[in-house]
């Protein structure tokens, strides 16, 4: 999983309160605890290490609870989680702007028919990891960010590597690429609809020029669990 970004300013402040939170409770140990554990310990230590210590334990405890665990719970404020829970397994298709030869095992009803695709989000409150996968190749997220500020429905972008079509079956343009994606989520009807852009490794020579291959994407989520 990888780190993204989100528009949403209080996550910074939020952090800053975990650790006043982690602070206070470093306070109460050095308190009612630190004083009987010097007295076992059969050497004198410098007064700021165990505290010390104990912060950076605490803190990382506390995140790591919040990240995995109480994120995403529904009692939880909006304020704080700003993001939407994308964690599951979607099923949907893809239409793309590719001009090359494309079997039609792999379409939904042959010719240009949309492809059948599924996408397998795993997500944190601070990662985040998105698998792309067609019959014809697989691609896994690199970076992500969400946009939940001036817009109607929140907005999640993230970049991609593709490992392209099995090496028999590739067709002469094609290959290992990146690319982009940019997907709305309208929570109502829990559904993920977008776009994608291949990177210039993607590009082929067609009439003596590069061209890009383009296409949209939607999906619904089929259940709560990814697939990988």
């Amino acid at each position: 999983m990888h780190v993204y970004s989100s528009d949403n300013e209080f996550r910074s402040t939020f952090l800053a309160i975990l650790g006043v939170i982690a602070f206070v409770i470093v306070f109460v140990l050095n308190v009612y605890v630190f004083p009987w554990l010097y007295q076992q310990i059969p050497f004198e230590m410098p007064p700021l290490l165990i505290p010390g210590l104990a912060f950076g334990v605490v803190f990382g405890l506390i995140h790591r609870v919040f990240d995995r665990r109480l994120w995403n719970k529904p009692w939880m404020p909006d304020f704080i989680v700003a993001v939407p829970d994308l964690t599951g397994h979607w099923e949907g298709e893809i239409r793309s702007s590719y001009e090359g030869e494309i079997p039609d095992d792999y379409l939904a009803d042959g010719g240009h028919q949309p492809m059948p695709a599924t996408l397998d989000i795993k997500q944190t409150w601070s990662k985040i990891i998105v698998h792309f996968e067609t019959e014809r190749s697989p691609s896994v997220s690199t970076g992500a960010s969400f946009q939940t500020e001036g817009t109607l429905h929140t907005k999640v972008s993230y970049l991609y590597e593709n490992e392209g079509a099995d090496v028999d079956e590739q067709a002469e343009d094609e290959g290992p690429y990146d690319g982009t994606a940019r997907l709305t989520y309208r929570e109502s009807i829990d559904r993920l609809a977008g776009y994608y852009y291949t990177g210039p490794a993607r590009a082929s020579e067609q009439d003596g020029s590069q061209k890009t291959t383009y296409g949209t994407m939607e999906f619904t989520r089929d259940s709560d669990e990814p697939q990988k």
